[in-house]
């Protein structure tokens, strides 16, 4: 096991299988998350990364294999039931309500825990504009009027406010600016420190090597590496196979165009 304490992971995924009506995506993929831990799950466009992902937060249902969290099997869970307890989901550049200002948008994303007080609400509130300090100097200004980077910062900034046992994003840094990526990379470590757990798919490679635990490698729909990101750095072919993406895929490929 990896980061965390105990001999049992967060995240327990066996044999997993899924797709889209007759068209298979994933194969028998194996993985384990232990509580704690940064996990960049990496592949080609189309190798399955996206479809893992809604698979793991229940808007995908498999068609074979187990899913368990913290010890509990959770295959057949719906991802409301998931969400309650602690599998959110943040997909890049969505989760934002546009009319709304940035204060309103980080009250709606509690609306639904009505069992917490206004003041664990305004803890809470603090906290993740701890983490945005540029989204404390915009409560009032509506979110439409964000840079696409401040609008990730602010999706990200809702999710957090429930304090997930295990986050998924899905493309962190797609579209933003260098500079902006690296505020929400800042982000990442004070989650990472703070023992947040986290499964993050990326597109760009020297970035997911820079601040995950461990890497995963997808590659059409199975999972062919796992392990320390430096063992990644050490296999220059899946490296280049990240990076030639569809092009480079064999026609024999059934999840291309399955996954966005």
């Amino acid at each position: 096991m990896q980061p965390g304490s105990s001999d049992s992971p967060l995240l327990d995924v066996r044999q997993l299988s899924a797709g889209y009506g007759h068209v298979q995506v994933l194969f028998g993929v194996n993985l384990c998350l232990a509580a704690g831990e940064t996990v960049a799950l990496l592949g080609a466009n189309g190798a399955g990364k996206t479809t893992l992902l809604r698979t793991l937060g229940g808007l995908l249902s498999p068609t074979e294999g187990s899913i368990r969290l913290a010890g509990r099997t959770i295959t057949s869970a719906g991802p409301e039931t998931r969400f309650r307890l602690g599998v959110v989901q943040l997909r890049g550049g969505e989760g934002t309500f546009a009319p709304l200002s940035v204060g309103d948008n980080l009250a709606a994303a509690l609306l639904g825990a009505s069992s917490l007080r206004r003041e664990e609400h305004r803890q809470r509130r603090e906290e993740v504009l701890a983490l945005f300090p540029a989204l404390a100097e915009r409560l009032d200004d509506p979110a439409r009027d964000l840079s696409g980077g401040q609008r990730q910062m602010l999706a990200l900034a809702m999710v957090l406010q429930h304090r997930p046992e295990l986050l998924l994003i899905d493309e962190l840094s797609l579209g933003l600016a260098p500079i902006v990526v690296q505020e929400l990379l800042g982000a990442l470590a004070l989650l990472r420190a703070q023992g947040r757990t986290m499964l993050i798919v990326e597109q760009s490679v020297s970035l997911a090597l820079d601040f995950a635990d461990r890497a995963m490698f997808l590659e059409r729909g199975r999972l062919v590496f796992e392990g320390r990101t430096e063992e990644l750095r050490q296999r220059p072919d899946l490296l280049r196979a990240a990076f030639l993406g569809d092009a480079e895929q064999s026609p024999t490929s059934t999840t291309a165009g399955a996954e966005a």
